[in-house]
């Protein structure tokens, strides 16, 4: 059985960067925003439906965590966001999936971050703290984007996520393995990290069974 689930698929090869869309596009409400820098203006943040998909571009001060709140991950559960990004600059980016605390609000979460140096690595964030799962580790399995003027690059990142390890597939490439130490039972959703420039086609998750 499939939990709630968000899907799209890329659009076209090419989706020009967001101060083309901007007076063109609705900003997308339906997720929830978290700054890194509380004081960046919201509206600093490009964020829209463009189907299949969406198209996000974070301020250059400022790193976001997004979320979907109605989105759920519990149990044993595969993650699969499908990215393209755009700028050569870009700031790490990922999927994330959350824990939900008493109020039913997230609490924290893990989060899995392609770097464009070729890197991956895993991170357990909890209100301002971040610590370190698994350190920065060199992938050739990460296409990395190099030309400022060229295409779009795309990186399929899938989370297998059981009862006690996680798996962290990069292009079919399996790069993390990883013990879990706890029970996830809140959204899931996306971080991206300052002036980065990116599309999201794919976002979504499935219930497994135990491993």
């Amino acid at each position: 059985m499939k939990l709630p689930l968000i899907c799209a698929a890329m659009v076209a090869a090419t989706v020009p960067s967001a101060p083309a869309f901007a007076q063109e596009l609705a900003r997308d409400s339906s997720w929830t925003v978290t700054y890194d820098d509380p004081s960046v203006a919201d509206s600093s943040l490009f964020l829209v439906v463009m189907k299949p998909g969406w198209h996000m571009t974070t301020p250059a001060g400022s790193g976001a965590t997004l979320s979907q709140p109605d989105s759920n991950a519990t149990g044993s559960f595969l993650l699969k966001s499908v990215i393209f990004t755009f700028n050569p600059d870009a700031k790490p980016f990922g999927p994330v999936f959350a824990r939900r605390g008493d109020g039913g609000a997230p609490t924290e979460f893990i989060s899995v971050l392609l770097n464009n140096d070729g890197t991956v690595g895993l991170f357990h964030n909890a209100g301002t703290e971040r610590h370190t799962i698994v350190p920065w580790t060199a992938s050739d399995a990460i296409v990395r984007q190099l030309n400022a003027g060229g295409r779009p690059v795309k990186n399929v990142v899938t989370v297998l996520v059981g009862s006690s390890t996680l798996r962290v597939y990069v292009n079919g490439t399996e790069v993390i393995q990883q013990a879990v130490e706890h029970d996830f039972d809140g959204g899931i959703g996306f971080r991206v990290g300052a002036g980065t420039n990116l599309h999201v086609s794919e976002l979504t998750v499935a219930a497994l069974g135990q491993d």
